[in-house]
């Protein structure tokens, strides 16, 4: 009898477990001085389907006063909320309960009020509520009682900490524009200061026409960026790349995540799925749209914050299609997260006890807090 198959056969067994093992380890090289976390393809603790239960709905056109069009929003470590209008700069407070509490400020050119078309955005800063727009900073009380004002002469704003923000700046360059994201420092008198560009590049954020260009955020070119302030950690990517490098305050990397990606390719039919928006608004232009738009989509769509240092990358999957790629405080790819059909995390913030979205309800939109009942090392479940 020959016993050679048999002896080929039990080799195959007894390596294909250790091959296994590798494909779910995590490597680290070190490329010019600089840790690179090499990711295998699937998560080291698998795919978590999040359990929510739905803990707070506001939805603000239950009251008079209110007159929001569409709004985002922000929460507070007390729990407070306020809706927000970038357009409109209207902004309106609601208890941790979701009990109505007023206008923040009035509209207007004076100190502390802001016009419309202002690019407002609301933070939770050093325990007071700061509103930027116009290029200026407002600062209220907890009270919302108006302290100061300053200009800060960016428009865009993502704080890091009370003295430092994050920003961008386009520079035009002939034909072409240069497009960074870089780090800001406020002096104790209001001035602003340059720090480190975190990243650049060309023409970001447009696909060139002939005439004009337009973008999207599946197949446009682009920088994304996300700030972790518990850990004074910036997080930055280019997002036609699966590498994710993470900051300090300095600019200086901390390490980069990558992790084996292959792109979306597009047909001809695909493309016009993922452009059946602009043919709508601008049906004459179709063939060249079709003609300008990539023929692959990004790697990612966006990045978001998790509680107790771990990120989430919203990994491009489909035509307008993500997956949810979740990381550690070491840039470990620890879980794929699915989410229930009924609740999208386009527009999620994610807190200790679970996360906030903007869902429509009869057209408009309200504001619903979820608690996340699974995944202990991340939320607090209790």
């Amino acid at each position: 009898m020959n016993k050679k198959p048999i002896y080929v056969f039990l080799m195959i067994l007894l390596i294909f477990p250790v091959c296994t093992e590798k494909e779910k380890s995590v490597r680290i090289e070190t490329i010019d001085g600089v840790p690179h976390v090499m990711n295998p393809e699937k998560p080291l603790k698998g795919t978590v389907h999040l359990e929510l239960e739905k803990k707070l709905e506001i939805n603000p056109y239950e009251h008079e006063e209110v007159g929001l069009k569409y709004f985002d929003a922000v929460k507070d470590s007390d729990g407070e909320v306020i809706l927000f209008d970038a357009n409109t700069s209207e902004a309106e407070r609601f208890t941790k309960n979701g009990e109505y509490r007023g206008r923040l400020f009035r509209e207007g050119q004076g100190p502390g009020e802001f016009t419309r078309m202002s690019l407002l955005f609301v933070h939770f800063m050093n325990n007071q509520i700061w509103v930027t727009g116009r290029g200026k900073l407002a600062k209220y009380d907890k009270k919302g009682q108006f302290i100061e004002e300053f200009n800060l002469g960016d428009f865009v704003i993502n704080f890091i900490d009370q003295n430092h923000y994050l920003t961008e700046k386009r520079t035009r360059d002939g034909e072409d524009w240069l497009h960074e994201i870089m780090i800001r420092r406020i002096t104790e008198s209001h001035e602003i200061q340059n720090g480190p560009v975190l990243m650049k590049g060309v023409n970001l954020s447009m696909i060139k026409l002939d005439r004009g260009a337009f973008g999207d955020e599946w197949g446009t070119p682009d920088v994304e960026y996300v700030v972790d302030r518990e850990m004074k950690r910036i997080y930055v990517a280019m997002k036609e790349e699966y590498r994710i490098y993470a900051k300090d305050i300095q600019g200086q990397n901390l390490y980069v995540i990558e992790r084996p990606y292959e792109h979306v390719i597009l047909s001809r039919k695909d493309k016009e799925v993922m452009l059946e928006n602009f043919f709508q608004r601008d049906s004459d232009r179709k063939l060249m749209y079709l003609k300008a738009y990539p023929n692959k989509l990004m790697a990612v769509r966006e990045l978001k914050v998790l509680p107790n240092g771990y990120m989430a990358v919203y990994r491009i999957s489909g035509l307008k299609e993500y997956e949810m790629d979740v990381f550690d405080d070491q840039g470990r790819y620890m879980y794929k997260i699915e989410c229930p059909e009924n609740v999208d995390l386009n527009s999620a913030s994610f807190y200790d006890f679970g996360l906030s979205t903007v869902e429509t309800v009869n057209d408009f939109p309200v504001y619903v807090e979820y608690r996340v009942k699974n995944l202990p090392e991340i939320f607090n479940v209790n």
